[in-house]
């Protein structure tokens, strides 16, 4: 049976993380419930959480996210009934575009869903050691840059994600130029630290910020090549480690804007 995600629920969400996630998903999910873009759902069997999904709603766009079976029941067909159900619970709100992020793991099972892979992300490990001054043209954001931060991220994802940046952007910098105009944003608590940027100069600065703190992972998609050139000359990447699918009409991204995206749950 699957129904909605209960308070109650919350102290058995870390129990069904797979190996190598290295976060607190019951604090994530207890963070986003009481948002109505937000919508998590539980697997039950015999009065046990077997799995897990959640939505996040744009205007036109949704993402489904957090698709988690427990290793017991994995290749019984769990996965690919609560795929099934987000797929419909998305259709019925007249969502066009559906997207999410798909480990090696889970990409067959959405295909048979009906999903298509469309594009590729890589992944970072690496700390640097940036002794370089914060250039002048960089300060943090507030609400008055809100419009240009939408615009920004509108440009490279093609998304209206106002909900999401409104939640994140208050520990957020921008680099300006000198007439105050946004040419990049990091957002670092934006899952894992968006980045977006319409300047490879730009672009390239942020993340040296972002990589100057320890334990800081960076996913590019495969398009962004003057950022995956940047990261492998600083440190070693792993192989291909997601792949961004699509069910639905496409939405006319810019991954070359993309220097890290924020998270599987929005790309």
């Amino acid at each position: 049976m699957i129904r909605a995600l209960q308070e109650k629920d919350l102290k058995d969400l870390n129990k069904l993380k797979p190996i190598g996630w290295d976060f607190d998903f019951a604090a994530f999910v207890k963070g986003y419930k009481q948002h109505d873009f937000y919508h998590a759902f539980v697997l039950e069997m015999e009065g046990q959480i077997v799995g897990t999904g959640n939505i996040f709603l744009g205007d036109k766009v949704g993402w489904l996210a957090n698709i988690i079976i427990d290793r017991t029941y994995r290749g019984s067909g769990l996965g690919y009934e609560m795929t099934a159900f987000l797929v419909e619970f998305l259709k019925a709100k007249k969502i066009e575009t559906q997207l999410l992020i798909a480990t090696e793991l889970g990409e067959p099972v959405y295909k048979k869903v009906g999903f298509k892979k469309i594009g590729e992300y890589v992944c970072f490990d690496v700390h640097l050691e940036n002794n370089r001054p914060i250039s002048k043209a960089i300060r943090n954001l507030g609400p008055a840059d809100l419009e240009e931060v939408y615009k920004l991220d509108k440009e490279a994802n093609d998304e209206n994600r106002r909900h999401l940046i409104d939640k994140h952007y208050k520990k957020g910098i921008g680099y300006f130029e000198d007439n105050n105009t946004l040419i990049g944003i990091f957002l670092p608590d934006f899952g894992r630290g968006l980045v977006v940027a319409r300047s490879e100069t730009v672009g390239l600065e942020l993340l040296r910020i972002k990589h100057s703190k320890p334990s800081q992972r960076t996913m590019v998609p495969i398009e962004n090549q003057k950022a995956i050139n940047y990261l492998e000359s600083i440190g070693s990447k792993t192989s291909v480690a997601a792949s961004r699918m699509l069910l639905g009409k496409e939405n006319k991204w810019n991954p070359t804007l993309i220097y890290s995206y924020g998270g599987g749950y929005c790309g």
